[in-house]
């Protein structure tokens, strides 16, 4: 009889090993998607940043920019607006932009040590909404190139089915300018926040995106790291990996290399 006990006891544990091990795995390969998630909405308006107030007076410009918002100028000359919900083009088609943002400059012509905000304001691009605003200060600008610190204190991002993820970027942004066209962006540095698990979250990075992709207005990198490090409630931390690379004129690759040992690949 003992014996018998043993075995259904044994069966018991196994089964439940089996469980943890599968919600473990189910777990990571949600925080891969995750990260993959939050890193391409980063990027996505992070190019904005890059222009003076100036330059969205030019309607080549702003024909340019994806979902070609309609563009509308506050009285004192330090904010700009760009409403996703009233196109600017004539033949602009369906978008996946909705809502605006608001760039806010602290000078008309913001040099060293000004500073902007990117307001987001009921803004949704595909399914993600962000809530909140980016604050980036301007520690270096030149005509070939321009360095922005970010301090974000809180933003907000939230996919369709309602899960939200909290982060605090701390990021050097810098880019690089020929004949007044943005050709690379790179971002270094360090994220916190929280999941949608809710656990604590820790990111460092470093990534550029080149001249092939920017020229065709997809802001995906072409090569770097992300290191996301998520803070297991009653548990050990685990620690996920993105990989870009780049396979062909941006024909981009994010390698998702899970703390558990599963790839997982995303394009773009």
């Amino acid at each position: 009889m003992k014996s018998i006990f043993r075995y259904f006891l044994f069966l018991l544990l196994f089964s439940c090993n089996l469980d943890n091990n599968r919600e473990l795995q189910i777990d990571q390969s949600y925080e891969g998607e995750e990260a993959y998630w939050v890193s391409k909405s980063m990027d996505e308006h992070l190019h904005l940043a890059f222009y003076d107030l100036e330059a969205f007076k030019k309607k080549a410009f702003t024909d340019s920019l994806p979902g070609c918002p309609s563009v509308l100028f506050s009285t004192d000359s330090l904010s700009l607006t760009l409403n996703y919900d009233q196109a600017g083009c004539e033949d602009a088609g369906s978008s996946d932009f909705e809502g605006s943002i608001q760039l806010q400059y602290s000078l008309p012509s913001p040099g060293s040590n000004d500073t902007l905000q990117l307001n987001f304001q009921n803004y949704h691009q595909e399914n993600t909404k962000i809530q909140g605003s980016r604050v980036f200060y301007i520690a270096r600008k030149r005509t070939d190139n321009k360095l922005l610190i970010e301090e974000t204190d809180s933003l907000l991002l939230v996919n369709n089915f309602g899960s939200s993820t909290r982060i605090k970027p701390r990021l050097e942004h810098q880019a690089q300018f020929q004949s007044g066209a943005l050709t690379a962006i790179s971002s270094t540095g360090d994220m916190t926040g929280r999941n949608w698990s809710g656990n604590e979250i820790k990111v460092k990075l470093s990534k550029t995106t080149g001249d092939e992709c920017l020229s065709s207005a997809i802001f995906r990198p072409t090569s770097g790291t992300e290191t996301w490090t998520v803070l297991r409630t009653g548990g050990g931390n685990v620690i996920h990996e993105l990989v870009y690379s780049e396979t062909g004129d941006c024909e981009t690759k994010t390698t998702i290399r899970l703390s558990e040992g599963v790839v997982m690949e995303k394009s773009p």
